[in-house]
């Protein structure tokens, strides 16, 4: 299953990605279609009780429903009505790619992995000691967002990563059931102004923390539609032009590894996200440039660099 956060005049909506073509189907409103035509419910009722019943937002779907039981069956549902007009107007935005936000709604933490993978086939295959950083929440951006280039920066890389969404509350996870803490996963571009780390003693937390330096999306992808998060191709070009191109095969400690590490110290809640590092290739970028990022079977980011204004 796969959700995405549509922007609207009624502010985020959660809507499922790929159901009616050319458009996304609201997960609410969908849910009080169903009550109306199963239940017999006044759609002004209906409306209410979906409201009621349907978070707002990822983390919060999390928190409420880890397996995410009742939006599954939802689902099923809109994909048995898909064809038979139940899902009428008011079930649906158009797909428009510019009106997507970052899938992940607002998590508690964001985390990201340094040095997860070999920068070139030269260096020593022996695992280095695990490293990372927090990720200021505020710098998520959509995956068609514009990035925007600091304009007291002068090195800007960015990094397409495979991210893990946290389903439940867990600290201290074995290696053994680290990946039931999994919901699922995005695609993740990780930006950092190089030049801002080394000002600051390669510190990242301002380097990594710019606005839009977090690119998310297109859409969360549950983990059971993921058959092996270690196997997947990440690809990225500038300009039309291939920067990286690897394998979450290159990992040199595993989700599993890189989960019990983490939850040694941070109490991981639902919704929160762990991208994973980043093979080689990341290159600067500049104003005026577009980026592509994909991940085999998650999807797409593709954003414009622009220079902030002063």
């Amino acid at each position: 299953m796969k959700i995405a956060v549509r922007r609207t005049y009624y502010g985020d909506r959660l809507c499922f990605p790929g159901v009616v073509p050319d458009a996304l189907v609201d997960v609410r409103a969908a849910y009080a279609r169903m009550l109306v035509v199963h239940n017999g419910l006044d759609r002004g009722d209906a409306v209410v009780r979906a409201e009621r019943s349907i978070a707002a937002d990822l983390p919060s779907l999390l928190r409420d429903d880890a397996g995410l039981e009742q939006v599954r069956r939802l689902h099923d549902w809109v994909l048995e009505r898909a064809e038979s007009g139940d899902l009428h107007d008011g079930c649906t935005w158009r797909d428009v790619p510019e009106l997507l936000g970052p899938p992940v709604g607002r998590p508690h933490t964001v985390w990201g992995m340094s040095g997860n993978y070999l920068r070139d086939a030269a260096e020593p295959a022996a695992p280095a000691n695990q490293r990372g950083f927090l990720k200021a929440p505020g710098a998520l951006a959509g995956p068609y967002d514009d990035i925007r280039y600091p304009s007291i920066s002068r090195h800007v890389v960015p990094e397409i990563e495979l991210a893990a969404v946290i389903g439940r509350r867990c600290h201290r996870l074995q290696r053994e059931e680290a990946m039931s803490a999994v919901a699922g996963y995005v695609v993740l571009c990780d930006i950092g102004a190089r030049d801002i780390g080394a000002l600051d003693g390669r510190a990242l937390d301002r380097a990594k923390g710019f606005d839009t330096f977090a690119v998310v999306g297109p859409w969360f992808v549950t983990a059971d539609e993921v058959s092996d998060p270690h196997k997947l191709r990440i690809r990225a070009w500038v300009n039309g032009e291939p920067r990286q191109d690897g394998n979450t095969s290159g990992m040199l400690h595993d989700i599993p590894e890189q989960l019990e590490w983490l939850s040694s110290a941070l109490t991981l809640r639902p919704g929160d996200v762990v991208s994973t590092g980043t093979p080689p290739g990341p290159a600067p970028i500049e104003p005026g440039d577009v980026l592509r990022g994909e991940i085999d079977d998650l999807g797409v980011l593709e954003c414009v660099v622009v220079a902030e204004s002063a």
